[in-house]
């Protein structure tokens, strides 16, 4: 090899490690850009999923909303139990006929017919029958200036107002000052619309009062006549009762039916056109045991169906969900499968409730959830508690509202199966009920005959305008001040074209 030979050799190895080093520089330079750039967005995204503006508490959720969730998580995860024990013969807990003719038997306790038969008054209405009732609770004695009161409500929104939560001490009904206060309130909302209902709200899960009361005819007795009074006295138009909920096993499912049927027979005694109304369970283990359907399709003029609370979180439930699924998912069966609006009121309607009584029940309230994952956030998701956002999980329009406005990196995601929107930011992960999923459901309930939409309830809307940005089809945004929108939205679509 010549000398020019191997100094063309030497140059060439130099150079082919100098393009070696270059390229090692280059890729190291391109792991610490990588490794940088994956380092600050798992840092900033820890800390934003940390820091989430969370909205203050804007509504006081009362205690009993969280026992019948409570109640619905102990029929979840016992279901497997239910559906052993519905082989039970419920005859044997039900209202029988006697051997005496138009005579039914309650345990050793007859049933005799009135001699108006189980006629149903009616009361003036609108000339629609469609019913939209709302319920509203009292602001507790210690409430903020922020609570709703009766003269912030639109009196021609609602059909029906259900005022409460009254209890029941000593087989008669206990009715406060706060509430006298409440009940004189309404008489301008009456002023206003002569067309409006307000009724008693009674019981509620925590009420302890229901089941002393319906023991025996003389307690039943007291019950009534201090209803009368309570009608009477303040120019009420009926009573709700919210009993959650009655057992079979000490006889207290025939017990209400003897109940409602005392009542029914002392309104056509005396001629009045009051009326009698029921808020009951969705889930079918629950109604199955707690109800005969067909005795409160004779005495009942409706029936509020709590069809909400499908999905909370709860140790035994420790995932997300929707809170009032219209329509069972494509991956839903068994229990599942049943815990939806769809399911609920067939089933009431095929064991003997007139499609007519049937009033759905619509949430304004959201549940919240913390997930384990921020990136595994779809329904059925695994959660680790309830979320931050509301009380206890359970989170009013308002606070939803807020927490959509004040957070960077939000997603808001439409389950079209089901008529229901969930939002997700870091952590918090929300099922709730916005506009368009509540004309989904108003349109559900009018085009099926049904008899009507049940708020639950006008505290948890927007009645102070929170909502004040509202997003377009278009994407834009636009400032609105309207007081509670998702009433005004069923009530929009639910008498729409009706004059």
């Amino acid at each position: 090899m010549t000398t020019q030979q191997a100094k063309y050799e030497l140059l060439k190895e130099h150079n082919s490690d100098r393009n070696n080093y270059t390229c090692l520089r280059a890729c190291a330079l391109v792991l610490l850009c990588t490794a940088s750039t994956i380092a600050v967005f798992t840092t900033w995204n820890f800390i934003y999923k940390q820091s989430l503006n969370i909205p203050p508490q804007l509504v006081n959720i009362p205690e009993f909303w969280i026992k019948r969730a409570q109640v619905y998580s102990f029929y979840f995860t016992n279901a497997d139990r239910v559906s052993y024990n519905k082989t039970t013969n419920l005859d044997d807990f039900s209202t029988q006929d006697s051997h005496i003719d138009g005579v039914k038997q309650i345990g050793n306790e007859r049933i005799y017919p009135s001699k108006l038969g189980n006629f149903i008054y009616k009361s003036p209405t609108q000339e629609s029958d469609l019913k939209l009732v709302c319920y509203y609770a009292a602001p507790p004695s210690t409430a903020k200036s922020n609570q709703l009161y009766p003269q912030n409500i639109d009196p021609h929104l609602c059909t029906h107002i259900n005022v409460g939560l009254i209890e029941i001490e000593n087989n008669r009904l206990v009715i406060d000052d706060r509430l006298i206060d409440l009940f004189n309130q309404t008489k301008e909302l009456k002023i206003k619309n002569k067309n409006l209902k307000i009724l008693l709200w009674v019981g509620g899960a925590e009420s302890k009062g229901f089941s002393e009361m319906v023991a025996n005819h003389a307690n039943r007795k007291l019950f009534i006549q201090s209803l009368k009074e309570a009608l009477e006295t303040y120019r009420l138009d009926g009573i709700d009762l919210d009993w959650e909920f009655p057992s079979a096993y000490r006889r207290e499912r025939q017990h209400f039916s003897q109940l409602l049927h005392e009542i029914r027979r002392e309104y056509q005694r005396e001629h009045r056109t009051y009326l009698l109304s029921v808020a009951a369970a969705a889930p079918e283990g629950i109604v199955y045991f707690a109800y005969d359907i067909g005795e409160i399709n004779n005495y009942a003029d409706y029936v509020n169906i709590m069809t909400y609370d499908y999905h909370f979180y709860t140790p035994s439930t420790p995932f997300t969900g929707l809170n009032a699924p219209l329509y069972a998912r494509q991956n839903e069966y068994s229990l599942l499968g049943t815990l939806n609006i769809n399911y609920t009121v067939n089933y009431w309607e095929s064991h003997g409730l007139n499609k007519s009584k049937i009033v759905i029940g619509l949430p304004t309230y959201g549940h919240s959830f913390r997930l384990v994952n921020p990136y595994n956030n779809k329904i059925g998701s695994p959660a680790e508690s309830i979320g931050r956002v509301g009380t206890m999980g359970f989170a009013s329009y308002s606070e939803i509202c807020w927490f959509k406005q004040n957070n960077i990196y939000v997603q808001t995601v439409y389950d079209v199966d089901t008529c229901s929107p969930y939002v997700y930011s870091g952590l918090e992960w929300i099922s709730y009920e916005d506009e368009r999923s509540l004309e989904c459901k108003t349109q559900f309930i009018k085009e099926n005959g049904y008899g009507g939409a049940m708020i639950f309830s006008l505290n948890t809307d927007d009645y102070a305008s929170h909502c004040e940005v509202k997003e377009e089809g278009n994407g834009n945004l636009k400032s609105t001040n309207s007081t509670f929108p998702l009433l005004r939205k069923i009530h929009s679509i639910l008498f729409e074209n009706i004059k």
